[in-house]
């Protein structure tokens, strides 16, 4: 790895230096007290000469060793899976009604007889609600791609910027 001379070193050159230096931990020629000494010394550096005074006596290292692309499991054909958002909305769906179902299964056997089933009113709309939006692919408001109106950026917005 080349570096100029007395320039001044950008954080990518240090986050290579750190990178080989970690090679050399990890082959057994530093110590962790000394690994993290050199890092300290690598970040706290102006110039490039500053920095490579941490490699001045190790040898250079080799290239790091290449990364084997993780094996995926075969993709799933049944249909187009749901949304997380929308996979969370019917978990609670559905364990709202489950527990509303046993509530009125202990008072009917309790009571000795089936009750009004009046948990269909809160399983029934809910249900219908979340399929109607489930199947029209539709959510409550449109997403906002900008700064709105108050200066403030959305949350939608500056989380798909982080992902850059």
């Amino acid at each position: 790895m080349e570096y100029a001379d007395g320039v001044r070193i950008s954080d990518p050159e240090r986050e290579r230096l750190v990178d080989e230096l970690g090679r050399h931990l990890t082959a057994g020629r530093l110590t962790i007290g000394e690994f993290d000494e050199r890092v300290g010394a690598v970040y706290r550096s102006v110039t490039t000469d500053e920095a490579r005074r941490v490699l001045s006596d190790l040898p250079a290292a080799p290239p790091p060793a290449p990364v084997r692309a993780p094996v995926r499991a075969p993709a799933r054909t049944a249909g187009p899976r749901l949304p997380v958002h929308q996979r969370i909305e019917w978990a609670a769906w559905a364990a709202a009604g489950t527990i509303n179902l046993a509530i009125w299964a202990i008072v009917s056997i309790v009571v000795g007889a089936a009750v009004y089933p009046w948990p269909i009113w809160v399983i029934g709309p809910w249900g219908l609600v979340l399929l109607g939006r489930t199947l029209a692919g539709r959510e409550g408001t449109a997403p906002s791609t900008g700064p709105s109106r108050s200066g403030r950026q959305s949350h939608r917005w500056c989380t798909s910027q982080l992902r850059l």
